[in-house]
């Protein structure tokens, strides 16, 4: 704005009522000021004002990108849900080209929370998670990718962190875990961990309210069946921010199919508002996937914005049985893989590559 000319700014009758007025140059074409990527300093309430709202709004998605660790995806999608409709296509794009890609971070996902590390398996678009006390260095891995193994161990061991356990939020369908080959062949006393419902082998079951301690930090498992009947959400709350991993239970607007693995849709709708949706606002939703290149949400934008949660439970039922979705690729492979390779003495054989899994089909005497 041109604070001299501009006739929407009142700089003096603001400063007349207490309020703190700085004028900070700022063209999105060139690098932003560090009064905008420091707006986190100035006092609450805050107003960002420019002449026709697109710099403004720029400069709080820089700002919110930053605090929150969004990917290019996710600060796209803010602007459509919050109706930004005065950023310019060209301001959008100087921004998006500023941020990472969903998982592509070489450092902490929030930045004032250096505990939660996300990676991403690009086939099955999963969402891996390294979480690691600070104070001791000892580790957790969420829903590993056996592709991916090598990548893991290899960022755990650059960054001197030790790898105590492995979970799963629940059973995959499309893709198998890294955690029994971890054990087998890197870490033998390495812990796998799922849910006792979801009948999958591991040397830890985990129920409702259980805890994962490592280091000074720890997991809380909460039951969330509905994808499928095994589903877990574990919650971290550390000194600056509460973290959940939801698995394929809550996406970033959207959810996990309930359609196989004894899914249930309103299992999955009362599970979401009674163990997700009851959390603060504030809370960081950390999901299985994502298709758009997205990187986090949090509870307050998911409970204003998914567009099927937001319905009533039969409506959510409606939209969920007429997904008509395919079965994921590895279906046929992954399922058997996760139910029965996270086992100490029983391992899948491997052949080219590739797990091999007999399935047997017993045929009804009817």
């Amino acid at each position: 704005l041109n604070e001299e000319k501009d006739p929407h700014f009142f700089g003096e009758a603001l400063k007349s009522k207490g309020c703190e007025v700085k004028i900070v140059p700022f063209t999105p074409s060139k690098d932003p000021p560090a009064a905008v990527m420091e707006l986190k300093e100035l006092p609450r309430p805050l107003m960002i004002q420019c002449t026709s709202a697109n710099r403004a709004a720029i400069a709080m998605l820089l700002w919110m990108a930053k605090e929150n660790g969004y990917s290019q995806g996710s600060v796209e999608l803010l602007v459509n849900d919050l109706k930004l409709d005065t950023v310019r296509p060209q301001a959008l794009e100087w921004l998006m080209s500023r941020l990472p890609a969903a998982g592509a971070k070489n450092e902490p996902l929030v930045p004032r929370s250096p505990e939660v590390r996300q990676l991403f398996d690009p086939e099955s678009s999963t969402f891996t998670y390294l979480v690691t006390c600070p104070e001791t260095k000892d580790s957790v891995l969420i829903d590993p990718v056996l592709e991916q193994k090598d990548r893991d161990l290899k960022l755990i061991q650059d960054l001197g962190f030790n790898l105590k356990y492995v979970l799963n939020t629940h059973c995959h369908a499309d893709h198998i875990t890294s955690g029994g080959l971890i054990r087998k062949e890197n870490l033998p006393e390495l812990k796998t961990m799922i849910s006792k419902a979801s009948g999958a082998k591991a040397d830890r079951h985990l129920e409702h309210g259980d805890t994962v301690d490592f280091g000074s930090l720890k997991l809380e498992a909460k039951a969330t069946p509905g994808h499928t009947d095994g589903c877990m959400t574990f919650v971290l709350k550390t000194k600056t921010a509460c973290f959940a991993f939801t698995g394929d239970t809550l996406l970033i607007r959207g959810c996990g199919r309930t359609d196989f693995q004894q899914g249930s849709s309103r299992h999955l709708y009362q599970n979401v508002y009674e163990q997700i949706f009851s959390m603060p606002g504030e809370t960081f939703i950390c999901p299985g996937h994502d298709y758009k290149n997205r990187s986090i949400s949090t509870v307050e934008e998911e409970k204003r914005y998914n567009p099927r949660l937001t319905k009533s439970v039969e409506e959510f039922v409606e939209i969920m049985e007429n997904l008509k979705l395919p079965n994921p690729k590895k279906i046929d492979v992954a399922v058997p893989g996760n139910m029965f390779a996270d086992t100490r003495n029983e391992s899948l054989a491997m052949v080219n590559g590739e797990p091999e899994c007999f399935l047997i089909f017993v045929p009804s005497l009817n």
